[in-house]
């Protein structure tokens, strides 16, 4: 068999089991969990090194040394908090695998306090009956890239192939997994028509025919952002999308009232397309914003936690709307402090404990 169609066929077997994991066990329906009459997150994204050195500030330094047994615990405490579906952002940075083994067709692979970081969350995540989707797609520079920049056209040749390579790895590696769920594409859009034409491009021409059918996720802007709402799920079609969350914005301002307005904006433009989203075979979810933003002195900002005030109610505006919340992010944000995971603000202890208590509240009810 051919290495393209070997990768196909790996990823079609990950699709189909876990399609039965997803029969045999309510933990893997791509719907959200109901605790009483409150929905809860059933997924998050983590990272093993983050992009921006300033949003991931107090977690992403320390990870980069973890070992396997920290790594571990971080999937561990996930799923001990209902998290079925882990979405890691990034495979690579900067044009560099976060993985060995590819040397000539992805790069040399950065260094971790353990070997294949990747891996080990890839294995404890399948150990644990958790759904993983894995980042392809970057912005970050490749060859003539410029830097995290827009994308705008013209766009170089390596950026689709060095992608295209990037997610071959992947698949190769994981896409019979029964736990693979698909690749997340990391590149963010606004709904830009040169944005929708890149997805497109990358989708037909690189992705699709070298991979088959793996499922694609995306987390564009706020969908009540949209110019014209209803070209979206048309658009979203055309680009290869399988499934959508849009970011609700709730951690962008400091006010609370501020916040839930522009939450407010994504769940009804949620409301509105979901069903043409559907039509169109694309799974709805929400992307739930469980950070604040702390100014640094240098003009940037700092991730920390927000307040669980605010994401009851996100939880609550999005629920009706989507088939799935999942938020960024446990790691560093609403993470569990313990020996092996002692990352995060001062206040993550504060705020796992807090969404702990939530949980608590709806199974009483």
């Amino acid at each position: 068999m051919r290495r393209r169609e070997f990768l196909k066929a790996a990823a079609v077997t990950g699709a189909l089991a876990g399609a039965v994991q997803g029969e045999e066990s309510k933990e893997t329906e791509a719907k959200p969990l109901t605790i009483g009459t409150e929905p809860v997150i059933t997924g998050s994204f983590f990272d093993l090194t983050h992009v921006n050195i300033f949003d991931a500030a107090y977690w992403t330094d320390t990870c980069r040394f973890w070992g396997a047994d920290n790594w571990r615990a971080l999937m561990r405490d996930m799923r001990g908090i209902g998290i079925d579906t882990a979405i890691c952002v990034s495979t690579a940075s900067w044009g560099r695998p976060l993985f060995p083994g590819y040397e000539r067709t992805v790069g040399l692979p950065v260094k971790f306090g353990c070997e294949d970081p990747l891996r080990v969350c890839v294995d404890e995540a399948e150990t644990l009956g958790m759904t993983i989707f894995l980042g392809v797609g970057f912005r970050g520079r490749v060859s003539q890239v410029r830097d995290y920049a827009g994308m705008e056209p013209p766009w170089p040749e390596v950026w689709f192939t060095w992608n295209r390579a990037l997610a071959e790895a992947l698949v190769e590696q994981y896409g019979a997994r029964k736990n693979f769920g698909g690749l997340y594409m990391a590149y963010e859009m606004d709904f830009e028509p040169y944005q929708i034409d890149l997805y497109e491009k990358f989708m037909s021409e690189y992705l699709r025919p070298a991979l088959g059918n793996v499922k694609v996720l995306a987390s564009p802007g706020n969908l009540g952002d949209h110019p014209n709402l209803a070209e979206a799920p048309g658009q979203l079609k055309r680009a290869g999308i399988d499934i959508v969350a849009p970011q609700d914005y709730g951690g962008r301002t400091g006010s609370i009232d501020e916040a839930l307005a522009l939450v407010r904006k994504n769940a009804d433009a949620l409301r509105q397309a979901g069903p043409a989203l559907r039509a169109n075979g694309i799974e709805v979810w929400a992307n739930c914003e469980a950070f604040n933003l702390e100014p640094n002195p240098s003009g940037r900002s700092h991730c920390v936690p927000g307040s669980m005030e605010r994401i009851r109610q996100q939880l609550a505006l999005q629920a009706p709307v989507a088939d799935k919340l999942i938020c960024y992010q446990y790691q560093g944000i609403m993470n569990r402090k313990t020996d092996l995971v002692m990352i995060g603000h001062p206040d993550t202890q504060k705020l796992y404990d807090a969404y702990l208590a939530y949980l608590e509240e709806r199974n009483r009810a």
